[in-house]
């Protein structure tokens, strides 16, 4: 039971912190479009900002991608240590 329990703590901790970046890519994404839609326009944009942006959004979805992963992995070891 020990083990079950220290799964359960590390896969709700791995859900906060998926649910962070998520939240964090939302708020880069609206970024993102409104310099995009700027851009798109031929308007003025700070370019910086918008590679910047951008690196950090690709960042987050690998840093999503490998928590998706390492959820999966925990939620199997969960399942067969419980059975």
């Amino acid at each position: 039971m020990r083990r079950i329990d220290e799964l359960t703590i590390e896969i709700n901790e791995s859900t906060v912190e998926l649910q962070n970046i998520k939240d964090k890519m939302s708020k880069q994404f609206k970024e993102i479009w409104k310099l995009q839609c700027k851009k798109d326009m031929g308007k003025e944009y700070d370019e910086k900002r918008y590679e910047d942006l951008m690196y950090s959004h690709k960042l987050l979805q690998q840093k999503r991608r490998q928590l998706i992963t390492h959820i999966n992995h925990l939620n199997k070891e969960f399942f067969e240590v419980l059975i």
